[in-house]
């Protein structure tokens, strides 16, 4: 690979970390130094302790003296890494004060952690996970469980892949994923995954065709990168199709634009960004759109919809 001519001031400067400070938080705060220590990024760590009795029946006294026993000892080991860090213990609404620290901080990223496998939306997050997903105007990484054990064997960083379908309100993330690859002079992957009924040994029109769409993508952006890899592959499932292609690359990190309200549709109990957070082989930077029309798109319009499949990642 080539390295790119210049870097670029990261888009996530300011990052928070949010934390129920449970016994499988490792992973997730792993991730969050790997993070900042290569975007130079200021981290804030937060807890919540919640105001409701303890379901284990533990005293809210023996409760808030152990989250800021790990909290101190969180902090302490970012400070020990070179990091710029802060650390804050607050009571009340976890999702409400989660929300308003990344208001008041101007945060660029809030990190998740998550550790179910399987199971309902609510099962795989949490009611206070959804509740940012669904609200938060930042970026959101989630480390998922796989993610999560991963994180500490992984000897160098692979390529970074935005994993798209074309959705015009989803085009955001390719900036930011443009932007988190030209300040570490990664590789940028852009995928688009076909359902496999299409697949057809004997025409190869329709993936050179969302080849080139995804090439112009990029070059649509404000940011130029040079040599992105542009793949469209097929699969039965979509999230294990995108899971299996970052698995395959060893990606560092994977890059999302997602509906906001798509993915919360009672239609699915479990969508296909949330299978792929569950299952990735690392962390996902979800970028949530609203559904209004991406103003940007009359100046660089997209393939017309003859030509691209239904969306996959809403």
């Amino acid at each position: 690979m080539k390295h790119l001519s210049s870097k670029a001031a990261s888009p996530f400067r300011r990052v928070l970390f949010a934390t129920n400070c449970a016994a499988d938080y490792e992973g997730a705060l792993q991730a969050t130094f790997n993070f900042c220590q290569a975007n130079k990024s200021s981290l804030r760590i937060l807890h919540v302790c919640r105001t409701d009795p303890s379901p284990r029946g533990e005293s809210s006294g023996s409760r808030d003296h152990s989250a800021a026993l790990i909290l101190r000892q969180m902090k302490e080991r970012a400070i020990g890494l070179g990091l710029s860090c802060t650390s804050q213990l607050e009571w009340g609404v976890p999702a409400e004060k989660i929300a308003q620290a990344i208001e008041e901080n101007q945060i660029n990223l809030v990190v998740l952690g998550t550790s179910e496998l399987r199971g309902s939306k609510r099962g795989a997050f949490g009611p206070t996970a959804e509740q940012i997903m669904r609200k938060s105007n930042c970026p959101v990484m989630t480390v998922g469980p796989v993610a999560g054990d991963l994180v500490p064997l992984q000897a160098s960083a692979g390529p970074v892949v935005f994993a798209t379908d074309f959705h015009s309100v989803t085009r955001g993330a390719i900036r930011s994923a443009i932007g988190y690859c030209k300040n570490l002079d990664a590789q940028l992957h852009c995928l688009h995954v076909l359902p496999r009924t299409l697949h057809s040994s004997h025409d190869n029109t329709l993936p050179e065709l969302l080849t080139c769409a995804l090439k112009h993508l990029v070059a649509t952006s404000e940011v130029p990168i040079e040599e992105p890899v542009c793949s469209v592959t097929y699969g039965s499932e979509i999230s294990n199709a995108v899971v299996d292609y970052c698995r395959q690359q060893g990606a560092s990190l994977i890059f999302l634009g997602v509906r906001r309200d798509s993915i919360f549709s009672p239609d699915d109990p479990l969508p296909i960004v949330f299978r792929v957070i569950t299952e990735a082989p690392c962390p996902v930077v979800t970028i949530l759109c609203d559904a209004e029309a991406d103003p940007e798109c009359a100046s660089h319009p997209m393939p017309s919809k003859s030509t691209v499949p239904q969306s996959f990642l809403q």
